[in-house]
């Protein structure tokens, strides 16, 4: 009975091993790094943050030109309002490129997985041993249907 419940044991265990998942892993890192999108975006995200700094020192110059307390009370309203219409759209503008960007990177890992028949992907950091490193292919499937749609939009 122990050979039989031993042997029982260890084909469980033998199937368990084979039905394992082929597991890839990713270095998020490097793909924001040489993700070619990643770049236009932050500078986008940059312009943007320096439109509202020189906004902000434009008006305090005019400011400090004025003379009254209407004057200065009217101008703070108008001015505290647009401020705050501008700083809105940058952050619209950052969730928008950020979540762009995201959807991108977890669609090509999910691409290149199903390509490189792999059942399931973690970042590299929480691999201490084995894994197939999809990285490469990652970025080089973002990066070429990012010149694709960048080349059908001329």
């Amino acid at each position: 009975m122990k050979k039989i419940l031993f042997s029982l044991a260890f084909l469980m265990s033998f199937f368990a091993v084979a039905q394992a998942d082929v597991v890839g892993v990713v270095d998020f890192d490097k793909i924001v790094d040489n993700y070619s999108k990643v770049k236009r975006a932050s500078d986008e995200i940059s312009d943007r943050f320096s439109e509202i700094q020189r906004y902000t020192l434009d008006k305090e110059r005019e400011y400090k030109k004025l003379s009254t307390p209407l004057e200065k009370k009217n101008f703070e309203e108008s001015t505290a309002n647009e401020l705050s219409k501008k700083q809105k759209a940058y952050l619209q503008l950052k969730e928008k490129k950020e979540a762009e960007i995201d959807s991108a990177i977890k669609n090509a890992v999910r691409q290149v997985a199903i390509e490189s028949k792999v059942d399931t992907v973690v970042e590299k950091s929480v691999v201490f041993f084995g894994g197939i490193d999809l990285t490469d292919k990652v970025i080089k499937t973002l990066n070429t249907a990012q010149a694709q749609a960048s080349q059908s939009t001329k």
